[in-house]
């Protein structure tokens, strides 16, 4: 019983990981649209098949604006919805987890 309760702990961050989507890429495209995303700002990357991504924060909208101004990629991870969406057919405006800059 104790050795099933250190694998499971040593397993769940990575099972929790699983259903992340990476999107990641250059910032192409950011507007402002507070309607849609919950009073952030909305963009779109080179990995986000042209759909707008709402970043879950406004230092994400930071991130995303600085990437932008220097050229530089982002890290986009995005819910999976348990497998049903990929980057290449996500909705319209999702929502991300979290937002990484590439140095």
């Amino acid at each position: 019983m104790k050795a099933l309760l250190t694998a499971l702990l040593i397993l769940f961050p990575v099972l929790a990981n699983a259903a992340d989507i990476n999107c990641k890429g250059k910032v192409t495209w950011v507007m402002d649209y507070p309607q849609q995303c919950s009073g952030n700002t909305a963009f779109k990357t080179s990995g986000s098949n042209g759909k707008w991504i709402c970043p879950p924060s406004d230092k994400s909208n930071a991130i995303v604006l600085a990437a932008l101004a220097a050229d530089k990629s982002v890290e986009v991870y995005i819910d999976d919805k348990n497998g049903s969406i990929s980057c290449s057919t996500l909705p319209h405006y999702v929502s991300a987890r979290y937002v990484i800059i590439n140095p």
